[in-house]
């Protein structure tokens, strides 16, 4: 967490600030504005990198001492604390991939089903030659994290070019997809199994984002519209 997860998202977020002054200079944002947002960002990197590791290492170490793993004739069950009980089929089981050293995930139908096992739980062996009779299993160089932390900073970066940018056609596309992403991301984090019940109601935080979307959209859909004579 120290040395992977959290220095990746403090340099999304580092990088999308510097994005967000640099085209708010070019904007000739006034400096008030920009102070503003580059404080609140850097005291959330502050916070990332010195509080949050010590929260989740208590949170991880609970959630892993109780992590359970049935293997059934057909199917497999995790269970664990603050999460639902997830029961993947085999017959259902899509994809197994492998990070070496760090886990095995078994994903399901549909794909939100996912059941990841540590390389440190007892019979691992037995367990990887189970799940690889189900379904080949492939090893990952990119892990999941990597390519969330890749989505962000690109989802990100969109964001505060369409908060500076004024062309309708760079505004439109950039305003629908994004919206399109923080609802299908809300949805996803509301039902994934995999997200603690505690923390699904950081998922309605995702939906303060889109009022700045409708507007920009209108205000750039109204521009194409003929304006009456004076």
């Amino acid at each position: 967490m120290r040395t992977t997860l959290i220095p990746t998202l403090a340099l999304v977020l580092a990088i999308s600030s510097a994005v967000f002054v640099y085209l708010g200079t070019r904007a000739r944002a006034t400096p008030r504005s920009l102070i503003l947002y580059s404080s609140l960002m850097l005291a959330y990197v502050a916070y990332l990198m010195l509080w949050r590791p010590h929260k989740l290492k208590s949170k991880l170490a609970k959630c892993w001492e109780t992590y359970d793993l049935e293997v059934g004739p057909d199917y497999f069950l995790r269970r664990q604390c603050d999460l639902p009980d997830l029961r993947v089929q085999f017959n259902e089981v899509q994809t197994a991939e492998r990070a070496p050293g760090r886990y095995l995930r078994v994903i399901g139908t549909p794909k939100s089903q996912v059941i990841a096992i540590p390389e440190g739980i007892e019979n691992f062996a037995e367990l990887l030659a189970t799940v690889s009779a189900i379904h080949p299993v492939e090893e990952r160089r990119l892990e999941q994290w990597q390519k969330t932390r890749l989505f962000m900073g690109a989802v990100l970066i969109a964001y505060v070019t369409m908060l500076w940018a004024t062309n309708p056609v760079v505004v439109v596309p950039l305003s629908i997809g994004i919206a399109a992403v923080i609802l299908w991301f809300f949805f996803w984090l509301r039902r994934n199994p995999n997200v603690p019940r505690r923390s699904k109601w950081f998922a309605w935080y995702f939906l303060l984002f889109l009022p700045l979307c409708a507007m920009k959209l209108l205000v750039a859909v109204a521009s194409y519209l003929p304006h009456p004579p004076r």
